[in-house]
């Protein structure tokens, strides 16, 4: 059993790189409408181009990657439980500055990464508590056919909907706007994790080729899954076009790192075994994190690429001022 669990473990950091290099490129494709040399913005079109960004190579590429990482996060779930999962995919946060750093060449500020430090700190106090195996005697279906299962669910889909109708058609403050899609994106994410966990169990239980859980539950999971999994890219999407990768994936990564810890403590009672003081070191470690995404939030002002542009002009100005003087 401990073997499976490494295993799973090295699925999930396998599964943590090919999802960052995959929003990475996502992001690359926003920049290859604008730029010839999207990885440096340098080089600007003076037409964008027209084709749709979903269709351009470099998004093709990382959505094969991002079906990958959910595919090795499916197969971690049969030996994990979803909030382990989520927890160790908080790690993703420390993945993804660095790989950003490779292929966008985008750093934080220095008061971003003070609250990027919050944010991680948060995530490992929630990690140095949660359950690392399956804490009821309940079956898998069973946990998932109690009414706060079916409740938790369905609100999750509601608000989450409901947000992202509010964030196009309804003018809020720019702090909201700016973190709004990639959260939302996140949260509604972790919903692949908590279907994938019942699906998981449900082929590992098959019987001569015959699912051992009531067919029209594994369906509505199965659509549930393919459903979050095309929404969130969508969300996110939504978020890098206006902002730096490294902001939104942090927001992103997060969101889903809360929900999948979430959805394992309502959805399947992770949290079961738990005694009262690590039930509020873990909720201390989910607020530091959330003040974490508040303050990335509000210090996230300019996009790399804009000071960029900036920097360029003022150096630009000052050779001609340079040159006058000559």
């Amino acid at each position: 059993m401990i073997l499976l669990q490494v295993v799973g473990y090295l699925f999930l950091f396998v599964a943590s790189i090919s999802s960052s290099v995959s929003m990475n490129f996502q992001k690359l494709a926003h920049y290859e409408i604008q730029w010839h040399d999207p990885r440096r913005r340098k080089h600007k079109r003076s037409i964008p181009l027209s084709q749709s960004v979903f269709l351009r190579p470099l998004f093709v590429i990382a959505i094969f990657l991002s079906a990958a990482a959910s595919t090795l996060d499916f197969l971690a779930l049969t030996w994990l439980p979803p909030s382990t999962v989520g927890v160790f995919g908080s790690t993703s946060i420390i993945i993804n500055l660095l790989v950003t750093r490779v292929i966008l060449f985008e750093t934080p500020t220095k008061q971003e990464w003070t609250a990027i430090g919050w944010t991680i700190l948060g995530c490992m106090l929630a990690i140095s508590v949660t359950p690392e195996h399956d804490s009821t005697n309940m079956s898998i279906p069973q946990l998932l056919d109690r009414p706060i299962s079916h409740a938790y669910i369905i609100v999750n889909w509601v608000v989450f909907v409901t947000a992202a109708a509010v964030l196009d058609h309804v003018k809020m403050p720019t702090t909201i706007h700016r973190f709004g899609f990639p959260f939302i994106g996140g949260a509604l994410g972790a919903q692949n994790v908590c279907m994938g966990k019942y699906m998981a169990y449900a082929l590992k239980t098959m019987s001569d080729g015959h699912l051992t859980v009531r067919t029209d539950t594994f369906i509505c999971c199965a659509l549930l899954c393919v459903s979050s999994i095309l929404l969130h890219i969508v969300w996110l999407n939504k978020g890098l076009e206006k902002y730096d990768a490294y902001f939104c994936i942090i927001i992103y990564q997060t969101a889903w790192f809360m929900f999948t810890t979430i959805s394992g403590i309502v959805c399947y009672d992770d949290m079961g075994v738990l005694s009262d003081f690590q039930v509020c070191v873990f909720v201390v470690g989910l607020i530091t994190a959330i003040y974490g995404v508040k303050r990335i939030s509000e210090l996230h002002k300019e996009p790399v690429s804009e000071r960029q542009n900036l920097s360029e002009s003022s150096e630009s100005s000052d050779e001609e001022i340079t040159l006058y003087e000559s």
